[in-house]
């Protein structure tokens, strides 16, 4: 990862002790993948599981005096590893969005990428299946084909950033937008975790959790316009748990209930 964007992160990834942290994991494969790059690497384990439906579960067991540390999830508050894009800037999210305050020119791939690139994982050894996974995962190969390619330089700036241009050029060069589209469905890329009676189900993912989720924060999840958001967090900004703008001025927004 280039050196002008990790030096703008905070630094508590350095430490990532499996007995100070949790990982909460969220419901699709950007998430799950980038757990499993963590669980290898620091042997941290899943203790929690976000729903945008109903909000935050954790196994007690687990997560007991640890702290928990988000994974793929545009939290306002609290350690995460992070894509999403927002007004608000979290002081403890990992996010290459940290370059830029303009919407277009935002980071436009998986927390897959940025977690793999900062633990300097080496892609050089990895075929063609796992960087057309790491380019199809979060739409990362759409920007460089869409409107004809007309604005694919967005998309080149952030595979340079994460240096993977060198890997990740080739095959989509040699490739078009279908090819990742085709891809995407053949290995049920898109597919969904849901908890179900209290435990994570997904027929396309492999080991999952087996323990016990209990509801700990609900939440309503709604869509607001940029100045309905702006309102809320002038006027309760601890009401807000998760924030992300999906389209310009158009944010997800999930909002905290009474537990």
């Amino acid at each position: 990862m280039d050196k002008q964007l990790v030096n703008k992160f905070p630094t508590w990834y350095e430490d990532l002790n499996p007995n100070k942290y949790y990982l909460v994991l969220t419901n699709d494969f950007d998430s799950y993948y980038s757990c499993k790059v963590l669980m290898n690497k620091f042997n941290l384990e899943i203790g929690g599981f976000y729903s945008f439906d109903t909000g935050l579960y954790v196994n007690k067991e687990i997560t007991k005096g640890k702290e928990p540390i988000y994974v793929d999830l545009s939290v306002v508050n609290g350690k995460t590893f992070d894509n999403h894009f927002s007004f608000i800037r979290n002081p403890e999210s990992i996010n290459p969005n940290i370059m830029t305050d303009i919407y277009y020119k935002k980071y436009n791939g998986s927390t897959l990428a940025v977690v793999c690139s900062l633990f300097e994982r080496d892609i050089s050894k990895y075929s063609i299946k796992p960087l057309t996974t790491l380019l199809a995962i979060d739409g990362w190969y759409i920007g460089y084909y869409n409107k004809g390619g007309r604005y694919k330089d967005i998309n080149i700036y952030w595979y340079k950033m994460l240096e993977m241009d060198k890997y990740l050029l080739p095959l989509l060069e040699a490739n078009d937008n279908q090819f990742f589209v085709d891809h995407l469905k053949n290995y049920k890329l898109n597919s969904q975790i849901k908890i179900i009676d209290h435990h994570l189900q997904c027929n396309a993912m492999k080991n999952l959790p087996k323990c016990k989720f209990e509801l700990v924060q609900p939440v309503k999840n709604t869509f607001m316009s940029k100045s309905q958001v702006q309102s809320l967090y002038q006027d309760s900004p601890n009401s807000i748990f998760t924030l992300a703008e999906t389209y310009k001025n158009q944010y997800s927004v999930s909002i905290r209930k009474a537990v």
